[in-house]
């Protein structure tokens, strides 16, 4: 008997292998982007880059990255999700390490820009190969562990890299931030092999599908899918309300609320744990319970809205409740992503599951863009972190309304079920 019809959740040594690789293939792919942010004050001193100068640096590494996002996605549909991994992951590796030789502006633009390119491939093609190793029942929890290393980079870049650079040089930082990928890719190799148990090529007109559909009707089927357009809008709001609070929540603790930048700090580190506990409570949750994931990621977004109205309303001498609302939104915006991510995979047919995943990611990286700059726009107006919070508040409400009519796709679920002791 199958362990799905059993009704057990255990995963096997290989599953567990293969999540563990493409979230360290993920995990570099952050580590490397986010280099750049901890480096920048080091960098710019010793090459004598302007401050917009550095800035630019980040600015065309996402450029590269939203070409490449929607490319990479079909190119993982029709290649193999594992090729596009373990692609991306040489890329960074490639970009990284020549990012140590850079001599001057333009060759370092250049090799950042290179980089975005070869990174844009990576959630969708990640995301294909999840889905495809992991059945309907066990995905969101897998999604959820998976998603972790977002947040994971983020700290692991920040604990290395500014140190290493201080008392080595910033070229030191780069090459050991560039072995990571390279080491990853090895461990990858290995660890993304095998057959998938619930690969959705198995199914013979999906497969036949995979290999006949041209780029432009896989396009028209993704662009029309009527879900796939809520989650476009979706991710607009929610990742850019998401990205841009976040960008500016440490000034608005410190400026607005009048706390220190160590106490802004803190709550923004308790702000990072409780997303880290949403994310994998969010993809458990959606196992366990008799609800679609459409709805489910709704009432998890809803939290969102109510906890940035607390946030921007927060009193100044209260550490206990800035804690609790730092927190709140911290699960608020990250704790649906696990579960948005997946349905980006699932509302589409089986065969165009990272086409769906790059899709959604171009609106993803839209918003990010987007927001940060209405945010600062908004305080330049208004002068008011709070009327700027406030305002801002209104798009994930607008996003949960969205997701309320998301619907998951059967013939995706069905074809990815497959009993593994039939194999």
């Amino acid at each position: 008997m199958s362990e799905e019809k059993a009704g057990m959740r255990h995963w096997t040594g290989k599953q567990w292998l293969v999540l563990i690789g493409l979230w360290v293939s993920f995990l570099v792919s952050f580590i490397t982007r986010l280099s750049w942010s901890s480096l920048m004050p080091i960098v710019n001193k010793s090459l004598h880059f302007t401050v917009s100068q550095g800035t630019s640096y980040v600015t065309w590494f996402y450029i590269g990255y939203t070409i490449t996002v929607l490319p990479g996605g079909i190119l993982a549909d029709k290649l193999g999700y594992r090729k596009m991994v373990l692609a991306s992951v040489a890329g960074n590796f490639i970009f990284m390490a020549l990012m140590c030789f850079m001599q001057g502006y333009w060759s370092g633009l250049t090799f950042r820009f290179l980089l975005g390119l070869a990174s844009g491939p990576d959630l969708a093609a990640c995301m294909g190969m999840l889905t495809d190793w992991f059945s309907e029942k066990d995905r969101a929890t897998a999604n959820g562990i998976f998603v972790t290393c977002t947040s994971f980079g983020l700290t692991i870049v920040n604990a290395y890299a500014p140190a290493v650079a201080t008392t080595h040089g910033w070229r030191m930082a780069m090459a050991i931030t560039a072995v990571l990928p390279l080491l990853v890719f090895i461990f990858a190799v290995f660890a993304l092999r095998g057959k998938a148990p619930y690969a959705v090529d198995k199914n013979k007109e999906v497969a036949k599908k995979k290999q006949t559909q041209s780029v432009w009707e896989m396009l028209r089927k993704v662009a029309t899918n009527r879900n796939i357009i809520l989650l476009s809008i979706i991710g607009i709001l929610t990742n850019g309300a998401k990205w841009g609070v976040t960008n500016w929540m440490n000034l608005f603790i410190v400026s607005h609320l009048g706390y220190t930048a160590v106490q802004a700090g803190q709550a923004m580190a308790w702000y990072g744990v409780a997303s880290l506990i949403a994310m994998v409570f969010a993809g458990w949750l959606s196992d366990h319970v008799k609800m679609s994931r459409g709805k489910l990621a709704a009432w998890l977004m809803l939290v969102f809205t109510p906890a940035l109205i607390g946030l921007a309303l927060c009193p100044g001498n209260n550490m206990v409740a800035l804690y609790f609302w730092a927190g709140l939104v911290g699960m608020g915006s990250f704790g649906y992503s696990t579960i948005v991510n997946l349905l980006d995979a699932e509302v589409v047919p089986p065969e165009l599951k990272s086409t769906g995943v790059g899709f959604v990611n171009v609106f993803n990286q839209a918003g990010s863009f987007v927001f940060p700059m209405i945010l600062g726009s908004l305080l330049t107006a208004t002068g008011s972190y709070v009327t700027s919070f406030l305002v801002v508040s209104i798009a994930p409400f607008l996003g949960f309304v969205a997701c309320l009519f998301v619907k998951e796709n059967q013939e995706t679920l069905s074809a990815g079920h497959v009993d593994v002791d039939a194999e």
